[in-house]
């Protein structure tokens, strides 16, 4: 039986596939541009997974955040999504971002006692949604998806050709 480690590397990895396909053909132009105004674009997304990633994983473990707090707050939760490029690090610096906090993800998830899966969740977290521990890991599992649905809207609003059949 999978652990619930083995659960959310398995949830990770998908979406890390499903990233790379959803972003692989756009052209740096199109990886900055949000379908109506509001939306989020691929380069704010990639930004946003990453640093909520940091994030989690310092609630997690009880570790420190990785990422710097102006990056932090420039693709965090409270932040605003701007076709303004200026505003973003380039392309290859988001992605290579990604990656460094992702791979700190399952080094962190890896390393973390499943004992403590049960344990309460941190003062400030809502309870509800972030009951214990193992919940804060289950929505790094899930997390990811929330956005890649927006990378797909993007795509059908730039009618860029399906990766995956016909439902992308």
């Amino acid at each position: 039986m999978a652990s619930g480690k083995d659960i959310v590397a398995g949830q990770l990895a998908t979406g890390q596939y499903l990233i790379e396909k959803f972003t692989a053909d756009l052209t740096d132009e199109e990886f900055f541009a949000a379908p109506v105004p509001g939306a989020n674009h691929a380069g704010w997304v990639l930004g946003h997974i990453a640093v909520s990633e940091d994030s989690l994983c310092a609630v997690a473990t009880g570790s420190d955040k990785r990422i710097p707090e102006a990056t932090q707050k420039l693709f965090g939760g409270e932040s605003e999504c701007s076709n303004d490029r200026s505003k973003y690090p380039s392309r290859k610096e988001i992605e290579e971002l990604y990656r460094q906090a992702r791979a700190h993800t399952l080094e962190a998830l890896k390393g973390f006692d499943e004992g403590k899966w049960d344990d309460p969740s941190p003062e400030g977290f809502p309870k509800e949604v972030f009951p214990t521990l193992g919940s804060i890991w289950s929505m790094q599992g899930t997390h990811l998806f929330w956005h890649i649905g927006q990378i797909t809207v993007c795509r059908q609003a730039m009618k860029k050709k399906r990766v995956l059949g016909g439902s992308d």
